[in-house]
This record gives structure tokens, C-alpha cells and sequence, in this order.
């Protein structure tokens, strides 16, 4: 963190679930001196009573790294750096950083916003942001030293990071911590050979996981040849099996400020090398402080195998890039849209069209294409959902022409499905109590006993997997959540094995991947135990 209050107001509930889990080891870092009244208050806050052990270690040019370790809870530990006198050589933050993550080695990195929300734009002055500026720098110190480390220990775990932002005032409900990436980490899917592969965003770079033999117990591990990237990635999937991956990389400051633009590769065969990575660019030009603002890539591939990604834009709209039969893209178009906030979601209707689905203040909004050669164009009023800010949508294809979506909705915490023409469906979930009550779920389908079956995946408060299942387009039929075990940092992926067997991911804490699968010799869906690979 930058400051003592950012630990307690930017990610409190990720905090707390952190802290409710023993096995784990939790470390807060405060970069930026602050007063000694917001540094006890943190530390009442965390240590609940509980006494506390001071300890200090000299930081070089970084000046004095000042430690308390709870005695109550040991694994516990609150640190702040108080930098060298003025008129000392002060070290770079992210050199601070890379040393800090040296000393404490952690799986899992959370840290802030380092590309915030603007409040207001001119263009006098560019943008305006209400965020303190402490926050962005050392959100991407934090970034630069995650990837240099990548880089130091090429055969060491990868660490997967976090990033947080106040939270918008969407809905009344909305939570503490605000994912400001939302959506999915890691990616499962079945290639053209039919064995799976996952992709995750780790460590600055994409890790892929992939079958040794079809449904096989084993899995080769890889980093791949990335630039820099932000924690995102979105993973679209031709009818061939083709992995189209799309994620954001930072741009270095320019005459403009900073900037991020949007990447592409892909895999075209299991296990093989992917294809280089190209800029997409950016939708909303060069203009000062604009460069910056690129939501999460949201991408799918329609019917006659053309690539189209979707993401929110500075004016708070949605974006639109596609890719023609012949290869080249077309230029960024405005498809409008207002308060649009990140967690697209996109299907194709029964022609094998793109449909989109964007959360906004105001509800869901939706695109469909208006003839067989037209663009994408808003359709209908907005879906009655109030999708908390930092979660993301699902929409699958559930029926001839029907797209059912699923959202968590911020008013009570609640999973829903919405369909046109039919009122919304709750199908229960973590409830509105807990850290974990405001997330999205993963949903497929699946045969389960010979049944056309929906499944949906999310984490449960306690940060472990939840799954549950319905026949599909039967929501009232009444859906039942089950902990599965196995918590990790994010949503778990799930795909249909080479076997037919679903099969579950969970990224632990420690970067590394655990795998279920399906029994297919007991009714119902019932799966056997967790294989850590």
C-alpha cells in the first residue's frame, strides 16, 4: 500500500478474508510515511486486541523498514518504511518494491490502482483524478517489481497480483474492495486435439497449463514470451479450438502521460509456441491523460471465425475493435453506452453473431446486430441487474436464439439469471454477508446424468470454490451451492475434459494450480479430490 488508511479503505475485505485464513501468511507494507495516528489505527484495527512485536531493519538508500508481528496471530505482520533524511540518495520506489518482495516473498501481491478513474477531462488540462497520486506510483512500482523479479528467477513461482480502487458509488451495497481488473485470471478451454489448457495472468506475463495426454493427470507448466502486462487476460475460443488471448500492457510515460494499450496472440495448436504478440492500441487516442484509461478486454469469436474484443473507454462507453475474414482489423469504433463500468460480457445469438452486455449504473445494456451485415447497436432498455462495481458478468447461449446472462447483483449480494422476456431468477450465492458476497460466477454447460445442465462457479466467502447446477433454462427448478475446497485469489475456471468429464481449476495463493474432475460413476455432480500440479 501507499498509506496506513489505504490498507483498512481500498482493500479491506480482501483483507479480511486474508486474515481469516491461518494457514496463510499476511504482510501489509505501507511505502509512504504516514502520521503515527493512522499507523496505531491500523494496527488495532488488524491486531484486534492482540499484542504486538516491534522489530526494525535497515532498507540501504531506502532508509528503516519498521516491522510489528502480531504475537496472537503469528504470520501476521504490519511494516512501515520511513525513508532517509532529505538530504540522503533516495532509492527508486520500484527498486524499494523488488527489495521488499525479495524479503517477503509472497504468493499473492495486492496492491492499488495504478491507471485510477478520472473525474473530469479538458482539454486545457487533461484529466483530473480524485485518487492521491501516491496511490498510482506505487501501484506501478509495485507492478515493475513483480515482473522484475519474473525476470531475476525465470524457474521460480509466479506471483499473481491484485489491484484495488475506491470503491464508485454505483449501488448503495457496494463493496470495500473494488477488483479493479475484474473478471477472469485463468482461462480453461479444449484444444483442437482435445486435450485442455489454461492460461493465467501471472507475474507480469501469461502462465499456460496444458494436459500431457487427453484427461490425463498431467500437466507441463510454462511462462510464456510476453511484453509487460497488467493483471488481465481475456481468453476467446474459435469452433477450431484457436486460443485468441488479449490482455493490457503499459505504455512508458510519453509527452502524453502514460498510457496502456490493448494485446493480442494466438494459439492456434495445443501445446505449441503462440503466435507473436500485437498492439491493438488504444480507443481513446493520445489526448493528455486519456492513454490511460483501457478497460478489461472482453472478446469472442463468431461464426465465420472473426476475432471481436470489447473493453470501456475514457467517456465511460464501450469500445469496439474486430478482425476482418482476411486478418486485418478494423479501426476502434464508439459503440456509446454511458456509465459503463468493467465486466463485459459477450455470446453469439443463433446466427453466430456477437451480442455484448455491458454493466452500467443504470443496469445491463445491451448490443445486438440489427441485420446480417450490420453493426452492433444498443437493443432494449437496460436489464434490471445493478452489478456491483469490480465484478464481471457471464452470458452464455442457452436455447435456439436465447443468451441467458448471469450477475451479481449489489442489492443483496445474490446471483442472478436474466433472460428477454422473463423476470429475473435468483439463484442464491454468497448472500449479502461476508468479504465474498459481491462477485461474479463462472457458468458453462454441462451433461450431468444425461442432462442438459447449467453450471456456475464462484468463491465462497471463505475464498474457497462453490459450485452448483440446474438443467439448463430451469432456474426455478432451484440451484444449491456447494464448497468444493481448494480457495484461491480468484474465480475458478472450469472446461469438459477430452472424457466428457468437467473439469474445475483453482489458482492457489502460491501461484500454483489445482485440478478436480468430475466422477462419472456417481449420480449427480460429484468430483473426486484436489491434484495440486
Amino acid at each position: 500500500m501507499a498509506h496506513p488508511a489505504d490498507a483498512l479503505a481500498v482493500t479491506g475485505t480482501a483483507l479480511v478474508r486474508a486474515l481469516g485464513q491461518p494457514a496463510h501468511a499476511v504482510t501489509v507494507v505501507c511505502l509512504v510515511p504516514g502520521p503515527a495516528q493512522a499507523r496505531d489505527h491500523l494496527l488495532q484495527v488488524i491486531g484486534r486486541g492482540g499484542r504486538w512485536e516491534p522489530d526494525s531493519e535497515p532498507l540501504g538508500s531506502a532508509g528503516l523498514l519498521r516491522l510489528f508481528r502480531l504475537g496472537t496471530r503469528p504470520g501476521t505482520t504490519v511494516c512501515f518504511v520511513e525513508p532517509p533524511e532529505p538530504s540522503a540518495p533516495h532509492a527508486p520506489l520500484a527498486d524499494l518494491a523488488a527489495a521488499l518482495l525479495r524479503r517477503f516473498a509472497p504468493g499473492v501481491v495486492c496492491t492499488l490502482d495504478p491507471d485510477p478513474e478520472h473525474l473530469e477531462w479538458s482539454e486545457a488540462q487533461g484529466a483530473s483524478y480524485a485518487d492521491h497520486p501516491d496511490h498510482a506510483a506505487v501501484a506501478r512500482a509495485a507492478l515493475e517489481a513483480v515482473r522484475a523479479l519474473r525476470a531475476e528467477r525465470p524457474g521460480a513461482a509466479t506471483v499473481a497480483v491484485e489491484c484495488f480502487r475506491a470503491a464508485a458509488s454505483c449501488v448503495r451495497a457496494a463493496p470495500t474492495a473494488v477488483v479493479r481488473y475484474p473478471g477472469p485470471r485463468i482461462a480453461l478451454g479444449r484444444g483442437p486435439d482435445g486435450r485442455l489448457t489454461a492460461h493465467a495472468a501471472l507475474g507480469g506475463a501469461v502462465v499456460r497449463w496444458t494436459e500431457r495426454t487427453v484427461g490425463g493427470p498431467e500437466w507441463v507448466r510454462e511462462v510464456l514470451d510476453t511484453p509487460p502486462l497488467l493483471p488481465v487476460l481475456c481468453v476467446a475460443r474459435s469452433a477450431q479450438g484457436w486460443a485468441h488471448l488479449f490482455s493490457l500492457r503499459p505504455v512508458p510515460d510519453g509527452p502524453d502521460g502514460p498510457g496502456v494499450e490493448v494485446m493480442h496472440a494466438v494459439q492456434y495448436q495445443t501445446g505449441r509456441p503462440v503466435g507473436g504478440w500485437r498492439s491493438l492500441g488504444n480507443p481513446n487516442g493520445a489526448a493528455t491523460g486519456k492513454g490511460r484509461a483501457a478497460g478489461v478486454p472482453c472478446a469472442v469469436v463468431d461464426a465465420e471465425g472473426c476475432v471481436h474484443v470489447y473493453l470501456r473507454n475514457f467517456g465511460r462507453g464501450v469500445s469496439a475493435r474486430s478482425q476482418r475474414e482476411d486478418g486485418s482489423w478494423t479501426p476502434w469504433r464508439d459503440l456509446q453506452g454511458s456509465e459503463v463500468q468493467d465486466g463485459l460480457a459477450a455470446a453469439l445469438d443463433a446466427a453466430g453473431r456477437p451480442v455484448l452486455f455491458a454493466p452500467s449504473r443504470d443496469g445491463v445494456l445491451r448490443w445486438r446486430h440489427d441485420a446480417a451485415a450490420g453493426d452492433l447497436r444498443r437493443a432494449g432498455p437496460p436489464l434490471p441487474l445493478l452489478a456491483p462495481p469490480g465484478t464481471a458478468l457471464s452470458a452464455l447461449a442457452t436455447g435456439p436464439g436465447r443468451i441467458t446472462l448471469y450477475g451479481c447483483d449489489g442489492r443483496d449480494g445474490a446471483t442472478y439469471a436474466l433472460r428477454d422476456g422473463a423476470a429475473p431468477t435468483s439463484l442464491g450465492g454468497a448472500g449479502a454477508a461476508g468479504p465474498g458476497a459481491a462477485e461474479g460466477a463462472r457458468v458453462l454447460r454441462a451433461d450431468i446424468d444425461s442432462y442438459d445442465c447449467t453450471v456456475l462457479l464462484r468463491r465462497t466467502p471463505e475464498g474457497a470454490v462453490g459450485v452448483g447446477a440446474y438443467p439448463t433454462e430451469q432456474e426455478r427448478a432451484g440451484l444449491w451451492w456447494e464448497p468444493l475446497g481448494a480457495p484461491g485469489p480468484r474465480e475458478p475456471a472450469a472446461a469438459v475434459d477430452g472424457f466428457g468429464r468437467l473439469t474445475i481449476l483453482s489458482l492457489g495463493a502460491d501461484g500454483r494450480l489445482s485440478v478436480t474432475r468430475q466422477d462419472p460413476t456417481v449420480a449427480g455432480l460429484a468430483f473426486g479430490g484436489w491434484t495440486v500440479v
